[in-house]
């Protein structure tokens, strides 16, 4: 990893219009306690921000239940039997089949629903919907700012030419991933760090600090001088606390990963406020189930998927009584239409729920039951309860301590919907409630599973892969071994590549490897687990890749007498010039040759990579004077060779004249043109060394 990637993961180069001058240095540890939550020297509330993408079916998330017979008419195509529904015991209300963990959470009232949220004369276009999401935009307005930016703007006005500080020596916001959601952009800055694997850190620059003077110039470099400063602070901070973090076991899923970034860091110590997490895939218009078993399909992963990851999230913060801490928001840009569509499928709608999860939450259902019309049409929606910007407010007024701000950051007050409540009872501080608890008196950080009782786990190096590559484009002579550093168990190994069968093979009891061969070029899923250990399971994704196809770019750069070669498919290149070889280790070579004809080679050692031949010529160069003539013209012609091919051509084509002419050591050549009419000539000249075509004008 370098710089420029470490720039790309831990911070944004804030876009401020005009840099103002006189920022003062010593400003940066002058803010007071008025900002959002005190500081960010402790810990305080965090606000999780889980984006949908795509577009999530509401109506096959949180399912009315006394809306079954009607929606089973209009959605044959989609709808998930009722008996397969997992009934939430209030309000009428079930959640798809995937979703038992945040089932369990609404049981031990966890678990927040606020119904059919969206907002008047809704956009169908996933990217205008989305900025409108974001921004916290009305349909009719266009916001390049986002509702989380303003906001810490609105708290934090010096931000960023005076942070980090005494009291915010950590980020105030934190997106992980690669890119920047819309939802952090100020009106003068980005407000967040974008961090896909906080570990990585290196310091931008050193102790560099210019007083630069007041010019456009100096301003924006001492901009650019607080900006990588900010990075390392920033940067070594999340480092910090990575690595001081504990290593939660997740799901190997991206939007769990993502998940399991955040656990780590806030273990570790990391007090930022706001994080952000991703998970796409939602806009099913077809395919969205299963046509054999509606619990199942696409959208079914994508509810396992998110279920995984927040419950196992939920269950890692309360393994370190961290979860009082904790609200997420589930939310996507729009939902899916009331009715299926003919490719089991819903296409894009307007209006969905949101899902809220953390132990202060008031768990009581938000809103009615969406009423799905008796005579529905075409182009009929749910009709609007909430528009977001109402959760956002709440948000920001109940948890994040918004106080006035939030008045001025949409273009109206909305009214509060009631989201936080404090309601949490768990005894051994497990995560896992006193009613569900089966193991209620487990040490305080034990890891453990929905049940409450302690999760089996192995050290995170007990497993060493190793891959070996193919030799040659189309073979299966790759491999995969594992060895393992605890013999005392036996060890279930699956291969899967792509939809095949899987492999399966064993590690038996006091043996430490097994090796996987006659593998082609393919991305492998690898699951590791242990019979005596139900509960275990650890996923690889390993690649065997096979050696690219050679190519050589040569040209010849005539002033320097070099032979330019660009190669790629290979580390060691053997090239041949003209009969002479040699071996060369670099992609872009410069070679001295000689005048004449090149016969150039190239070949790696894989014979199975072919062989590059091709012939290009380096003339010598030839000077003509006088030129124009009445008559005799002389050639000046470098090089060794002792004689000279000469043919005279017209503008047509038609060959005039041919001689062969000796070259003395004074290297000039006369031609007799007086014979000639006037006009413009081509003069062809060849030996072993030239290959010269000259024009010349006869007067």
């Amino acid at each position: 990893m370098n710089r420029r990637d470490f720039i790309h993961q831990l911070s944004h180069a804030a876009a401020i219009p005009a840099l103002m001058s006189g920022i003062s240095w010593d400003s940066m540890a002058q803010m007071g306690e008025s900002s959002l939550l005190g500081n960010t020297l402790s810990q305080g509330n965090i606000l999780i921000v889980v984006l949908l993408n795509g577009g999530n079916d509401g109506l096959n998330t949180v399912i009315p239940l006394n809306m079954m017979s009607q929606l089973n008419k209009v959605r044959p195509k989609v709808i998930i039997p009722e008996n397969k529904l997992l009934s939430l015991g209030k309000s009428d209300l079930a959640l798809h089949p995937s979703l038992t963990g945040l089932q369990s959470l609404s049981k031990e009232n966890r678990l927040k629903i606020i119904q059919s949220v969206g907002y008047p004369t809704p956009n169908y276009s996933h990217f205008r919907a989305m900025d409108i999401w974001q921004s916290g935009a009305t349909a009719s307005e266009f916001l390049s700012s986002g509702w989380i930016g303003r906001f810490l703007e609105s708290k934090h006005p010096e931000f960023p030419q005076a942070y980090p500080n005494a009291n915010y020596p950590h980020p105030l916001a934190l997106e992980i991933g690669w890119n920047s959601a819309l939802m952090f952009t100020g009106q003068h800055s980005f407000t967040s760090v974008v961090a896909s694997n906080p570990e990585n850190f290196y310091e931008i620059i050193g102790d560099l600090d210019v007083k630069y003077p007041s010019t456009p110039i100096g301003e924006k470099l001492s901009y650019l001088q607080l900006i990588a400063k900010q990075s390392n602070a920033y940067g070594k901070v999340m480092k910090d606390s990575y690595q001081n973090g504990k290593e939660f076991s997740f799901p190997n899923t991206n939007l769990a990963n993502q998940f399991k970034i955040i656990a780590r860091l806030i273990s570790g110590g990391l007090n930022t406020r706001i994080y952000k997490v991703e998970i796409g895939g939602f806009d099913t218009h077809s395919n969205q189930v299963d046509s054999s078993d509606r619990t199942k399909g696409t959208h079914a992963n994508l509810m396992t998927e998110l279920n995984d990851a927040i419950t196992t999230f939920m269950k890692s913060m309360d393994s370190i009584n961290q979860s009082d801490r904790i609200v997420g928001m589930c939310f996507s840009e729009f939902g899916r239409t009331i009715q299926s569509n003919d490719t089991s499928g819903t296409d894009h709608g307007a209006i969905a729920p949101v899902i809220l999860f953390g132990n202060q939450l008031d768990a009581n259902v938000a809103g009615t039951n969406p009423v799905i019309p008796t005579n529905l049409r075409g182009q009929d929606e749910l009709d609007l309860q909430f528009d977001f910007k109402q959760v956002y407010s709440s948000l920001i007024s109940q948890w994040l301590g918004g106080g006035n701000a939030v008045k001025t950051l949409f273009s109206k007050e909305y009214p509060q919907i009631s989201i936080i409540k404090d309601e949490f009872r768990d005894s051994d501080e497990d995560g896992v409630g006193d009613l569900y608890d089966k193991c209620p008196d487990t040490p305080f950080g034990t890891i453990v599973d929905i049940t409450g009782c302690e999760v089996f786990m192995l050290p995170k190096d007990n497993f060493e892969l190793s891959v070996a590559s193919l030799t040659c484009q189309g073979t299966k002579n790759g491999s995969i071994q594992v060895k393992v550093k605890d013999k005392s168990y036996t060890y279930k190994i699956e291969l899967r590549e792509g939809t095949k069968a899987p492999q399966v093979l064993e590690i038996s009891k006091g043996s430490a490897e097994v090796t996987i061969k006659n593998l082609g070029a393919e991305v492998y899923k690898l699951a590791i687990t242990i019979p005596d250990k139900p509960s275990f399971q650890q996923n690889f994704e390993l690649k065997i890749s096979e050696p690219d196809v050679l190519k050589v770019n040569a040209s010849i750069q005539e002033d320097s007498k070099l032979l330019q070669l660009a190669v790629s498919g290979a580390t060691n290149y053997l090239v041949s010039i003209n009969g002479i070889e040699k071996e060369y280790n670099a992609p872009l070579l410069n070679l001295p040759i000689e005048s004449g004809l090149q016969d150039i080679r190239v070949k790696t050692n894989l014979a199975c990579q072919g062989v590059f031949k091709t012939q290009l010529f380096l003339s010598e160069t030839v000077n003509c004077f006088p030129n124009p003539t009445a008559d005799w013209t002389n050639l000046y012609i470098n090089g060794q060779a002792d004689a000279i091919q000469i043919k005279v051509f017209g503008l047509n084509g038609q060959q005039l004249f041919e001689q062969r002419e000796n070259i003395p050591n004074s290297r000039l050549v006369p031609v007799n043109l007086s014979e000639l009419a006037t006009g413009t000539y081509l003069l062809q000249l060849l030996n072993e060394e030239v290959q010269q075509t000259i024009k010349i004008i006869k007067i």
